[in-house]
């Protein structure tokens, strides 16, 4: 009798089972990260460890200020190293240490614990996950404008099946990048409008975030931001497998992000 013969993919495969009694304890050691911002509340606390989390929203909404003030809190109060790398030439260093003197942090201290990298590629954007200063453990990383040099590179219907392509291979990259370090993740993002005949349709349907669903299936929490009246904004939580939809007014300060 012939023996079948073994495929060396499966001696070498190894599947990693458990039970959801063993993820639960897994999951009781996982940390949240606090904003000091209105997110928090819709977030039960704070951005989980390991998570990726998206604002997006049109042109000036606050998105880079909301990821600003997470940067001063977390290397000014929390004493960390944040990874801030800006595809929207957005970061100002003015900016960061007009906020920490609000906020009566160290200048000097604030801005050594921020490390900025500005990629001109896509090619440059994701291999900047992975030549992170070998000095540097972040406590959160930031990517303001995590679309934008794909749509800058890509242009044209015809390029659309590649942009998406690597834009799903870098998101993945980036989702597992933070499980594996268990660091916190966040991302900024354009809208672009909803060509769907449907009327009266609310704000977060009529603007959706650039990448379509290859973004949505891997980010774990989705949060609109828009305009309200009197120069507040909205942040409003669209999708989350934890936490139930819910919004928080915040406005644009001295110090930052601030309850309205």
């Amino acid at each position: 009798m012939t023996k079948k013969k073994k495929d060396k993919s499966d001696e070498e495969l190894i599947l990693n089972w458990k039970t959801a009694a063993e993820l639960m304890v897994e999951r009781q050691s996982i940390q949240k990260i606090p904003t000091n911002t209105p997110v928090d509340e819709l977030m039960e606390g704070g951005i989980e460890q390991g998570d990726v989390t998206e604002f997006y929203g049109e042109f000036g909404v606050g998105k880079s200020q909301l990821a600003f003030s997470l940067t001063v809190y977390i290397s000014g109060k929390l004493g960390g190293d944040v990874v801030f790398i800006d595809c929207e030439d957005t970061f100002k260093p003015e900016r960061i240490r007009q906020m920490t003197v609000a906020c009566g942090y160290k200048v000097e201290e604030v801005l050594s614990r921020i490390h900025i990298m500005s990629p001109l590629t896509v090619e440059e954007l994701s291999a900047s996950i992975d030549k992170i200063p070998e000095n540097v453990t972040p406590k959160l990383l930031i990517i303001d404008g995590v679309t934008t040099l794909f749509r800058a590179e890509y242009i044209g219907r015809e390029t659309l099946t590649e942009r998406q392509g690597l834009l799903r291979q870098f998101l993945v990259k980036l989702k597992r990048w933070a499980k594996n370090t268990k660091t916190p993740v966040v991302v900024t993002n354009q809208v672009y409008g909803n060509p769907s005949d449907v009327a009266f349709l609310p704000l977060e349907f009529r603007e959706l975030a650039v990448g379509g669903h290859t973004l949505y299936h891997v980010i774990d929490t989705r949060i609109f931001v828009r305009k309200g009246s009197e120069g507040k904004r909205i942040a409003k939580l669209i999708d989350s497998s934890r936490y139930p939809p819910a919004e928080r007014t915040f406005k644009i300060t001295e110090k930052g992000v601030e309850p309205v």
